[in-house]
């Protein structure tokens, strides 16, 4: 197996490394909150009720998703500790055992997804000004969702691998398209009919579509290290243990969270359009200015993993703290700007509603405390997911949601404020947030000083 493109990350400075890897991930990973922020931009357009579309659907999709992104890490723990102990055919293996795994997964989500479509959208308490137009983005997004399990594989095995600029092209590709794609299809531009909401979802599935095949085209020609065959799609008993030992938990921890955001979202939307239109422009902006340490985090997880499989304990954990320190010097800067310019923000999206950027203001003064623990936390989920101890992760994420996040969300906004009555008690939304990442972080720090999680796994099979 030739490897032209990955990174050497057994030496060298680890610094270095975590920056030349891990700004890619971070690029790729703005690329993928371009769809978003081009849905919401163009959606607004039309109104509360359309851009209320994809940010209602978003938190039902996502938690099927989730369980493709979490079970997707063991292909980039494994695959990183197989690159690291020198054993390509096994790394080989393991990506096409994961690949095949998500597109079994891919196919039962999305006939669920459909099947329930009402039932999901009525239990979100979805507005009935907005409730047509969600179902449509909904159904269809939904529909494509086989399209696009393929490509968060290929990006997984590669960021393991340690190309992650392989993976960026493919996002920068197509989020271009769709930036393009969107305003045509939403208002019917170049002789087309305006599809409105619809537009938007087509958009979105055709383009991942697109992502997905050149992925899969990549993985079979070798042409970027690993050579899939359809002998490595085959599941082998030892294989699938560690990819299920690991990707489970993780996939479990994902969507458990998501749940969660999902009845997150049934109280946001007590609160009526305003409020969720301020949230849906806020959870994108902070999607935003968190992909610095997503991006770190990723990096992490790669070093963490090759270093491991190769015996590289002290260099496996020193990663973290450089992890840790440039995560730091990148968010906070961006937080604090988003403190200052919120307002601003808000009357991007949706101009001329006083509202909306009232209620936006207020949120961006709060989230910057919520968006750094949530850094850090991050950090801290790379060692572990690079070493394959998924435990913690999923604990921790599911803790967050459901042990800290929705009762203090409900108890702030709904108990000790006046609830929907009074949309400035949506500030109880935003607290609840920040006492929850606060929590987190410190979970998972204090599991992560007990120092289990230095182990790779593939040295136990």
């Amino acid at each position: 197996m030739k490897k032209p493109h990955g990174l050497n990350l057994l030496e060298g400075s680890l610094v270095k490394n975590i920056i030349k890897l891990g700004y890619p991930m971070a690029l790729g990973s703005l690329a993928q909150t371009l769809y978003d922020l081009a849905d919401a931009f163009w959606l607004g357009k039309l109104g509360k009720a359309a851009l209320s579309a994809p940010t209602i659907s978003f938190f039902i999709i996502f938690f099927l998703i989730s369980l493709a992104l979490g079970f997707s890490v063991s292909g980039t723990s494994l695959v990183s500790q197989y690159i690291g102990a020198k054993q390509n055919e096994q790394a080989n293996k393991a990506a096409g055992n994961v690949l095949f795994y998500l597109i079994l997964l891919s196919l039962l989500f999305a006939g669920a997804g459909l099947l329930l479509d009402r039932q999901l959208l009525g239990l979100l308490k979805t507005p009935e000004d907005a409730f047509d137009l969600t179902l449509s983005y909904y159904r269809i997004v939904m529909a494509g969702m086989p399209l696009a399990f393929p490509i968060f594989v290929y990006q997984s095995v590669m960021n393991g691998y340690g190309d992650t600029i392989s993976p960026l092209k493919i996002s920068l590709f197509t989020a271009g398209v769709n930036v393009i794609l969107d305003p045509i299809l939403i208002f019917g531009w170049l002789g087309l009919p305006a599809l409105g909401v619809a537009g938007a979802a087509l958009a979105t599935v055709f383009t991942r579509g697109m992502g997905s095949a050149i992925g899969l085209y990549l993985f079979f020609s070798g042409k970027k290290g690993i050579h899939l065959k359809l002998r490595h799609l085959k599941p082998a008993a030892k294989m699938s243990g560690l990819v299920f030992k690991i990707g489970v938990p993780s996939a479990l921890g994902f969507s458990g969270a998501s749940l969660g955001f999902i009845v997150l979202m049934s109280i946001v939307n007590l609160f009526g359009t305003i409020v969720i239109s301020a949230y849906g422009i806020g959870m994108r902006v902070v999607h935003l200015f968190m992909l610095p340490a997503m991006g770190i985090s990723a990096a992490v997880t790669a070093i963490v993993g090759q270093n491991l499989g190769a015996g590289n304990t002290q260099r496996a954990k020193n990663t973290v703290g450089k992890g840790i320190m440039l995560m730091c010097m990148v968010v906070i800067p961006a937080v604090i700007l988003t403190a200052i310019f919120g307002k601003q923000v808000t009357q991007v999206f949706i101009p001329g509603d006083f509202l909306i950027h009232q209620v936006g203001q207020t949120m961006f003064y709060i989230l910057p405390l919520s968006v750094l623990f949530f850094g850090l936390s991050t950090v801290l989920q790379g060692a572990f997911q690079g070493s394959g101890d998924t435990v913690p992760v999923m604990v921790t994420q599911i803790l967050r949601i459901w042990l800290f996040r929705i009762p203090f969300v409900y108890l702030l906004s709904i108990v000790l404020l006046n609830g929907p009555a009074d949309i400035h008690a949506s500030v109880g939304i935003w607290w609840g947030m920040v006492i929850s990442n606060i929590a987190t972080f410190f979970m998972l720090f204090a599991w992560y000083m007990r120092g289990k999680w230095a182990v790779a796994r593939i040295k136990k099979e």
